[in-house]
């Protein structure tokens, strides 16, 4: 009776088991019949004559490594002809015999050998087989078994091996020359996850071209160049080997040269490349000099520049200028920005080409959130080019600033721009405070025509903020102005940021607690 139960048990866990490598075949092998549809639209003209069943005939040769079999998972690991891939797959995919097709699946011995070796599911290395068919062309022998040693002898983890062998296959091709780098980078001090990534992104031309004493002139190079040992592999090398392949002389130096023609440093290159080591592969006549030519067409000056790139270094791609920055220009050419124009506001700040969202988001917020038309957005932006790189969310506090505290409409932003680009933690909420703390409004106050505002009232009389005075000049000039003490202005303005930071993060909590109570998924009080 225990033994009919146990059986009975086995039976429904058999059939469980099926049903869900069924679930995950499919979808797994959706990815690959993707990839076969992409790769028939660029292999149309590729047509092949063959019957609605591939079989041994199709394959050729190259399927001595896999047996001999009519399991369509077998064949598509050996078959690299599209059209006759694209017909096993339907073949899969539509007799509902998938996991029959798994079960009698028989794995290859390299996949044999990936699976115990590394303690892979042998599930897993099938779909990598099947969506893989050059694991076919590797020898066991000769190349898998000694390449996945070689790694494993690193001290490099089995998760890590498994991962880089799916990503970056062509690791196991030449183990002598793996075992090779191996040592040149465990001679470096180098942990073996910083291995693991160094290989993962290393490109095939390292083992076949690249010389360890080349390699060795680069790293002196990029030490000489500041580079300390401690970044020089985690945050240079691991990310962008393909340094260790450029020569000194011809592709390195020349981009430094460049860079320091502008006017950075040497140092400023250095943090350039630690933030995006892909710098040093570029070509100074195809990419660094056109992107210089381009923002000095937009109006930036060479200072200007070299603070561009040298704050954003990422724009030292492969993205054309135009790719990069065309948008940004056009928004402002479409809101009716001529060149000149364009160049000046350039000229005067250069914040809204690199800052997300810009000038897109400002825009849209002068006109459709804070009403104003076409023209005086234009306006706005050309005596206060700053605007253009303030959030929205900024823009929009300034605005209700002005209303609720200053008691002024929107209309007095037309009159003095400056007051939306503008710090409202660092100039105007603390410069407005002072004065009303030290009762010297009158001091910071427009009279009579001097105010557009039509409905301000105070004491009887018409009268304004004088918002220039609010946002311009320098500290000292402002306290000055008060008849107050710069040292008194600093120390209450030091404050009033503390206090402003605290009731900014307390609003953002509250509006991120709404958001989850619209969601449905905060139950505080």
């Amino acid at each position: 009776m225990q033994l009919s139960s146990n059986k009975s048990c086995a039976v429904r866990s058999r059939e469980a088991g099926k049903v869900l490598l069924h679930h995950h075949s499919s979808s797994a092998l959706l990815s690959v019949r993707n990839q076969l549809q992409q790769q028939q639209q660029h292999d149309s003209q590729h047509s092949s004559r063959v019957a609605c069943r591939t079989s041994l005939a199709d394959v050729g040769p190259s399927f001595s490594n896999g047996g001999n079999s009519n399991n369509p998972l077998e064949l598509l690991r050996v078959t690299r002809d599209v059209q006759a891939r694209a017909r096993l797959m339907a073949e899969v995919m539509t007799d509902g015999r998938m996991s029959h097709y798994s079960e009698a699946y028989q794995p290859c011995p390299v996949e044999d050998f990936l699976s115990k070796e590394l303690g892979v599911w042998s599930y897993n290395v099938m779909l990598f087989a099947v969506a893989n068919p050059v694991l076919q062309a590797f020898n066991l022998e000769s190349q898998v078994r000694p390449a996945v040693r070689s790694l494993k002898a690193a001290n490099i983890d089995v998760t890590d091996i498994w991962f880089l062998i799916t990503k970056h296959l062509e690791v196991l091709r030449d183990p002598i020359a793996l075992q090779r780098w191996l040592d040149f980078l465990s001679l470096q001090e180098l942990a073996s996850r910083h291995m693991a990534n160094f290989l993962l992104k290393a490109p095939d031309a390292l083992f076949t071209s690249c010389t360890q004493a080349q390699a060795l002139q680069v790293l002196g190079w990029l030490k000489a160049l500041g580079v300390k040992q401690e970044y020089l592999f985690p945050r240079v090398l691991c990310p962008c080997p393909a340094i260790l392949l450029q020569d000194i002389p011809s592709q390195l130096q020349p981009i430094v040269a460049h860079l320091t023609s502008l006017g950075l440093e040497p140092q400023h290159v250095m943090r350039m490349t630690c933030v995006h080591p892909e710098l040093l592969l570029i070509s100074v006549e195809s990419q660094l000099q056109p992107l210089v030519s381009y923002l000095e067409g937009l109006g930036c000056s060479t200072c200007q520049v070299a603070r561009l790139l040298q704050e954003v270094p990422q724009a030292l791609g492969g993205r054309p200028p135009q790719a990069l920055f065309g948008a940004r220009v056009e928004a402002l050419r479409e809101l009716g920005v001529d060149g000149q124009e364009l160049r000046q506001v350039t000229a005067r700040s250069t914040l809204w080409l690199t800052m997300k969202g810009a000038p897109q988001e400002q825009i849209a917020h002068l006109q459709q959130d804070m009403g104003f038309t076409a023209e005086q957005a234009r306006e706005l932006v050309l005596a206060c080019p700053a605007i253009l790189s303030e959030k929205p969310l900024e823009l929009q506090r300034k605005v209700d600033f002005l209303r609720a505290t200053l008691n002024m409409e929107l209309g007095d932003c037309l009159a003095h721009p400056t007051y939306l680009g503008a710090s409202l933690m660092q100039n105007i909420g603390p410069r407005h405070a002072f004065a009303v703390s030290k009762g010297l409004e009158a001091k910071l106050q427009s009279h009579g025509g001097t105010c557009s505002s039509s409905v301000v009232r105070n004491k009887g009389g018409a009268w304004g903020w004088n918002l220039t005075q609010l946002v311009a000049g320098e500290d000292v000039d402002f306290a000055d102005s008060l008849g107050a003490s710069v040292n008194e202005y600093e120390g209450f303005r030091t404050a009033f940021e503390e206090e402003y930071s605290a009731k900014l993060s307390v609003d953002a909590a509250r509006e991120f607690q709404e958001e989850l109570k619209k969601l449905g998924i905060y139950e505080g009080a």
